[in-house]
Formats: C-alpha cells, structure tokens, sequence
C-alpha cells in the first residue's frame, strides 16, 4: 500500500456512508426528450454529432446523469447497459474514453471528468431506483479514480485528466474544468478518504492560480511545473478560455460556490460592453474574442451566472437547433440551476427549463 497521497493513491475505504448529495426531482423536460430524440441511439450510445459521430465517456456519463434528475429510468438504463459492456473495457473500473462508429474502441485512456460524473450518476441512479447494484459500481469507479488518476507534484494532490499521456517529467497537464466539485463532494460524502478533501482544496487553488489575461479567466489546459512556479497556460490547446474552461461556472455553482473568484471574473467578462456578442472564446496571451458568437449553451451558462440579466448577446435557450455538445452545456446549466444551494442573501434559482 502506497501513502493516500503518493504517486498512485491507494485506498481502503472504510464502510460508513455519509450519503451522497440530494438531487431536485424534475419530470422530463422538452430539452431531454428533444435531446434522447437526436442524440441517443436505441442501443443507449450517445451520439457526438459535432465530432465525427463518435461516443465517448464524458457524453455517456452526462446521459446518465441527466437520467437520473429527470427520472427516467428506460433511458439510464439503455445508457448504462451500453457504457459498461462497450467502454468498461480497461481492466480496472474506469472506461475507455472514445468510440468510433466504425472500428469501436480505439483509444482505451480514461477521461476523469467522465469518470467522475459516470460515478457520480451510479450514486444517483442508486438514490433514484435502490437494489440494482449501482452504489457498489460507483464505489468501484470512485476507487480507481483515485488510485489512477491522482499524482502528488511539489507537495500538492492533483487530479489527472487521464491514466497517461499528461505526465512528462519535469511538468503535468491539467484541465481545471475537470475538477466536477458537485461529484467529488458526492463522492467524498458517499466513500470518505482524505485523498478527496485534498483534491477539492488543491482543486480550489488551481482554479486561483490559473487565471489570466485581461478579464483573468482560467485557460482551458495549463501547466503545472514539478520545481514549481506560477501556473502557466498550456501553449497549444490552453491559451484561451473556451469550450473546456466554460463548464467551470456551472460546476461551481452547482455546488454552492457563488462566492468564487471565478465566477465574479466570468461574469464580468460576459457583460464587458466592448463585445458585440457574447464570445465563444478569448485568448489569455493577446485578449483575442472569437470572431463569432458563443453557442446556446455558452449563453445558458451566462444566465446561470448572472440571472439577473436580460442576455441580449445571447441566443434563447433551446435545444431544437444545438449541437451534441451545446445541448449538454444547456441542460447541466439547468441542472446546476435547480439543484444549487441559494446564493448567500439571495432566493434558490429557479430552474432553467431548456
């Protein structure tokens, strides 16, 4: 057995159960049934259109999830049936992160934002419909996350975004946005381990130290350097605030952190009356905006962020036109609204219904 916060995390996890985190009971939405209508196959995998057709882990574990808080068990259970048989394929309790239609698996890494929510939606579907083996699956999955995808560096507990690839030597790459605080605080209450408290926190720190640019919003991929020093953006995929960074304001919001730095800076960023449009991007070296607006779901995360404003940049929230991935944006932002601790001296928000 290796120390809880050596290179490999190793557990033993004890048997008491603080009970996961309580979910709003939602009836099914237009926005996921329009969402099972154009991007789930009969068979439970979940279709990318906008990335070739592919499935991947992360699309599968959102399915999941956004089963369980609109209760529909049919379509967890197609979703389920084809994650564990088509990508649980690694020899440990983590999946393989992508599927090609033609040819399957071809790249059996782990993605550990899908492992989380893939955990994180078993305790759930365990809550939902109990005496299916559910919770024992997520005890699994959370226990491989962190013996696999943890890594001490410099003194600090990191999450990984994969089993290999983004360890080289002198530095690591990470994806801030794969630190899903709703699951791991799930996870924490439902499996305790000191390892998680020191991943929430270390979690927390990445997201102060690894904002930049004018607005000082957090790069998609950064770099974390073994001899230390400041955070420092990833140069090929991590000079920008984009697509990856964007999910940050509904997973801090989704689990109560209203008062994060972050989300003040997002916001900000989202009102600054230069823009003509509400930017899909920015990047963090020269302060460039994309040249075209951002999607819907970017839009929906902004009224997540700021409910108070009439989003004139942004498009309506619906789903009939959007994207694979827009699509998800929009209902984890409506999830996030109706499951959120109300923000300090403010009313619950009331759910986004996409």
């Amino acid at each position: 057995m290796t120390s809880p916060f050596g290179r490999r995390v190793a557990l033993a996890l004890p048997g008491l159960c603080l009970g996961a985190a309580p979910h709003a009971s939602r009836a099914e939405t237009q926005g996921w049934r329009q969402f099972k209508q154009r991007f789930l196959t009969s068979g439970g995998r979940i279709v990318d259109t906008g990335n070739g057709g592919i499935s991947h882990s992360e699309g599968q574990a959102w399915g999941m999830l956004l089963a369980t808080i609109h209760d529909d068990r049919p379509a967890f259970e197609r979703i389920f049936h084809w994650t564990r048989s088509t990508l649980a394929i690694r020899g440990d309790r983590l999946l393989a992160w992508r599927f090609r239609p033609v040819g399957g698996v071809d790249d059996i890494n782990s993605a550990t934002d899908a492992d989380l929510f893939h955990a994180w939606a078993l305790l759930r579907a365990d809550e939902r419909w109990p005496g299916q083996g559910y919770r024992a699956l997520a005890r699994g999955v959370a226990t491989d996350i962190l013996r696999v995808s943890c890594r001490q560096i410099g003194g600090r507990v990191v999450l990984m975004p994969g089993a290999w690839g983004f360890d080289h030597g002198d530095h690591l790459v990470l994806n801030p946005s794969y630190y899903v605080f709703p699951a791991l605080e799930a996870l924490a209450a439902a499996f305790p381990h000191p390892a998680w408290t020191a991943l929430i926190a270390e979690g927390e720190r990445l997201l102060a130290e690894s904002r930049h640019g004018r607005w000082s919003l957090p790069a998609d991929w950064i770099v974390l350097r073994r001899r230390g020093g400041p955070v420092e953006p990833e140069p090929v995929r991590g000079d920008r605030f984009g697509d990856d960074a964007v999910r940050l304001p509904i997973y801090l919001a989704w689990s109560g952190r209203w008062q994060a730095p972050l989300l003040r800076q997002v916001g900000q960023f989202w009102e600054d009356a230069t823009h003509p449009y509400q930017p899909a991007w920015v990047t963090l070296s020269g302060n460039r905006i994309s040249p075209y607006p951002a999607s819907l779901g970017h839009a929906a995360i902004r009224r997540l962020v700021l409910p108070a404003s009439d989003a004139p940049r942004g498009p309506a929230t619906t789903t009939s036109d959007q994207g694979y991935y827009s699509t998800c944006l929009t209902l984890l932002a409506a999830a996030a609204a109706a499951e959120a601790p109300p923000r300090r001296g403010g009313a619950h928000l009331a759910a986004l219904r996409p």
